[in-house]
C-alpha cells in the first residue's frame, strides 16, 4: 500500500464530516441532559427516582431508534432515513429548549432520542459502505472526535450558563436545535454532497468488486440463524453493553455525582468533565485515529481497558475524596479512547455483509441502550446509598467488556477479516459471503 493509498481525500472526509454529525448529537444529548439534569431536578422539583427516569427516557428512546432506524434505513435507503432522522432530531431538541413541565421535557427527550438513535447505525453504514476497507479503522474512528466534541461543547455551554439556571438547559439544546437543522439542510439541499455521496459509493463498489451488491443481498433472517454472524452480534453486544455502563453513567450523571455525593458545584463539576474531555480528544486524534490501521489497534485496546479497570478500583476505596474521584475519572476518561466505541464501531462494520450493516449494527445499539437504560433508572439511587458500591460494579462491568473484547478478537482472526493485526491483506467478510456459509 503506497503513501497516496493510505491518505483520506477531502470527499471522504466531506462525507465522514456530515454523518458523523449523528454521534455529535447522540453525545450531545447524552451529556447536555446529565449537565441539565441537576438544574432541571431543583426547577422542576424532581426525586432522584424522577431524574433516573428522566435520563432513562432518552435512553430507552435512542434504543428504540437504533432497532427501527437501522431497519428502516437498509429496507427504504440509508440515505433516505439518514436525511430525515436529522430533521426530527432538531424538532425533538426544539422542543426541549421550550419544555415549560415534565411531561413536555419527557416528550422532546422521547422525539430526539429515537431520531438520535435511528442516525447512528444508518450513518455508519453510510461511511463504510463508501470508504475503502482500509481505511475504515480511521474513517470511522474518527466519528468519536465529533462524539467528543459533542461532550465538550455541551460541557463547555453548560459551564458558562452554569449560574443561570433554567436558562442554562435551554441555551445547550437550542444550540443543538440549530446543529441538527444546518446538517438536515446540507444532507437534504446540497447538490454537491449528494455527488459526493453518489461518486464515492460507485467507486468503492468498484473497487470492492461489490459492484451488482443489489443483485445479491442477503436475507437477514439467514444470517440470524447462522451462528458464523450470530456469535458476532452476541459478542458485540456485550461488548459494548459493558463499556457504555460506565461510559453512560459518568455521560450522565458526573454533575450529579460531584455535586451530590462529592458536595461540589455545579461549576466545578463541569470544568473537570470539560478540561477532562479536551484531553480525551487530543488522545484521540494524536494517538488512536494515527494508529488504528496499524498493528498496535488491539495494543491500545488492552492498556486503555486495563487503566479504566483500574480508576474505577481506586474510585471504590478513595472515590468519596472529590479530587481522588477526579483523578480517576481523567484517567478512566483519556484511556477509554482507546478502546470501547471505537473498536466496536469498526467490529459492526466489518462483521456483516453492507446490506445488513445497519439493521445489525441497529440491533445491537438498541439492546445496549435498552439495557443501560434501566440501569440509569438506578444510578442516582445506588449513588446516594453507597457510591462504593456503583463503582465496584462498573469495574465489573468493565471487566466483562475486556473478557468479550478478547472474545472477538480471536473471531476477527478466525473469520479471515480484514485487520491490521491478524489479517493485513486479507479479503473482508463481506466481500467473501455473498452466500452465507
Amino acid at each position: 500500500m503506497n503513501q497516496e493509498n493510505e491518505k483520506l481525500s477531502k470527499r471522504d472526509w466531506s462525507l465522514i464530516s456530515v454523518a458523523a454529525i449523528a454521534s455529535y448529537l447522540d453525545a450531545a444529548l447524552l451529556v447536555s441532559t446529565g449537565v441539565a439534569l441537576s438544574i432541571w431536578a431543583g426547577y422542576f422539583h424532581m426525586s432522584p427516582w424522577l431524574a433516573g427516569i428522566l435520563s432513562t427516557m432518552l435512553t430507552i428512546s435512542v434504543a428504540v431508534g437504533s432497532y427501527v432506524g437501522g431497519n428502516l434505513s437498509d429496507r427504504f435507503g440509508r440515505v433516505r432515513v439518514f436525511n430525515l432522522d436529522i430533521l426530527l432530531v432538531g424538532i425533538g431538541t426544539a422542543i426541549i429548549t421550550f419544555a415549560y413541565n415534565i411531561p413536555t421535557l419527557l416528550i422532546g427527550l422521547a422525539i430526539a432520542g429515537l431520531a438520535s438513535g435511528a442516525d447512528l447505525p444508518t450513518s455508519l453504514a453510510v461511511i463504510s459502505e463508501r470508504i475503502p476497507q482500509q481505511h475504515h479503522g480511521r474513517a470511522i474512528s474518527s466519528t468519536e472526535i465529533f462524539w467528543f466534541l459533542g461532550i465538550m461543547i455541551s460541557q463547555g455551554i453548560g459551564f458558562v450558563t452554569a449560574k443561570m439556571g433554567i436558562i442554562g438547559p435551554r441555551t445547550m439544546f437550542a444550540w443543538l436545535t440549530i446543529v441538527a437543522v444546518a446538517t438536515w439542510a446540507v444532507r437534504a439541499f446540497s447538490k454537491k454532497f449528494k455527488q459526493i455521496e453518489d461518486q464515492l459509493l460507485a467507486e468503492n463498489q468498484a473497487s470492492s468488486g461489490n459492484g451488482n451488491e443489489e443483485q445479491q443481498k442477503v436475507k437477514l433472517s439467514t444470517l440470524l440463524k447462522n451462528p458464523h454472524y450470530l456469535m458476532p452480534l452476541i459478542l458485540l453486544t456485550v461488548f459494548y453493553l459493558f463499556w457504555n455502563l460506565p461510559a453512560n453513567t459518568w455521560g450522565s450523571f458526573l454533575n450529579y455525582f460531584m455535586v451530590v455525593v462529592n458536595h461540589q458545584s455545579q461549576s466545578t463539576a463541569t470544568l473537570i468533565g470539560f478540561v477532562t474531555n479536551i484531553v480525551a480528544v487530543i488522545i484521540l486524534y494524536s494517538i488512536y485515529m494515527r494508529f488504528a490501521d496499524t498493528k498496535y489497534r488491539y495494543v491500545m485496546m488492552h492498556i486503555g481497558l486495563g487503566l479504566s479497570l483500574v480508576s474505577f478500583v481506586i474510585s471504590a476505596f478513595l472515590g468519596r475524596l472529590w479530587v481522588i474521584f477526579a483523578i480517576c475519572y481523567f484517567v478512566y476518561s483519556v484511556c477509554n479512547v482507546l478502546d470501547g466505541e471505537s473498536i466496536y464501531k469498526i467490529w459492526t462494520q466489518s462483521f456483516y455483509p453492507a446490506d445488513v450493516r445497519a439493521t445489525m449494527t441497529g440491533y445491537s445499539y438498541a439492546i445496549v441502550r435498552a439495557f443501560t437504560a434501566v440501569f440509569s433508572i438506578f444510578t442516582p439511587v445506588i449513588m446516594n446509598f453507597s457510591p462504593d458500591l456503583l463503582m465496584w460494579l462498573l469495574a465489573g462491568s468493565l471487566a466483562i467488556c475486556w473478557l468479550s473484547a478478547i472474545m472477538l478478537t480471536r473471531l476477527v482472526k478466525g473469520y479471515g477479516l480484514s485487520d491490521p493485526v491478524y489479517n493485513p491483506v486479507s479479503t473482508t467478510i463481506e466481500e467473501n459471503s455473498n452466500t452465507v456459509k
